[in-house]
């Protein structure tokens, strides 16, 4: 082959496979949302029963965690004025010279809420064990790593800042 015609060549094929092109695709969504999910688990009753432990299956419920998804978990400890306070779990009460924590761990499939404790619970009042509610906030993990850890993942309220939660939209799922 002539020297002369290799680069001929060449240029001949790079020009040819630059001007392919296929259709335009469909736009994608607008950035900056947050498209993370926030429920309540109400009326959790931690008993022997249950062995002191609740499990909510995602799928039962119809709401989607990406395995890349954050959980936080709060658990409504009392009232402040009007307002609700929530505590980030695990949190620990301190009960008849003894230890409760309130704590939950996830997979991909569900999460378990559950009470682990120094004491014998079925020896703990009706007070530390019934009639519980948690608020659970999915978060993308894509946006936790936006916020640069400036968001306090510990404290509700700069978490509903943080992703702008509409309280009154809140879904509840009642663990009865």
């Amino acid at each position: 082959m002539n020297r002369k015609f290799l680069p001929l060549l060449l240029l001949a094929i790079v020009a040819l496979f630059q001007s392919c092109r296929g259709p335009k695709g469909d736009p994608g969504p607008q950035g900056g949302d947050v498209l993370g999910i926030t429920f309540d688990i109400i009326n959790v009753d931690f008993t022997a029963a249950n062995e002191y432990s609740y499990t909510l299956n995602f799928d039962q419920q119809k709401i989607e965690v990406l395995p890349s998804d954050a959980v936080l978990v709060y658990v409504y400890w009392n009232d402040a004025g009007s307002l609700k306070a929530y505590r980030p779990l695990p949190q620990t009460a301190f009960v008849n010279n003894g230890l409760i924590t309130y704590n939950f761990d996830r997979t991909d499939d569900d999460m378990m809420l559950f009470l682990d404790s120094n004491l014998n619970l079925a020896n703990v009042g009706t007070e530390h064990t019934r009639g519980f509610e948690f608020r659970v906030v999915v978060v993308p993990s894509d946006f936790l790593s936006r916020t640069n850890g400036e968001v306090d993942l510990n404290s509700y309220d700069s978490v509903v800042k943080a992703f702008n939660i509409d309280e009154s939209k809140v879904k509840k799922i009642s663990a009865k």
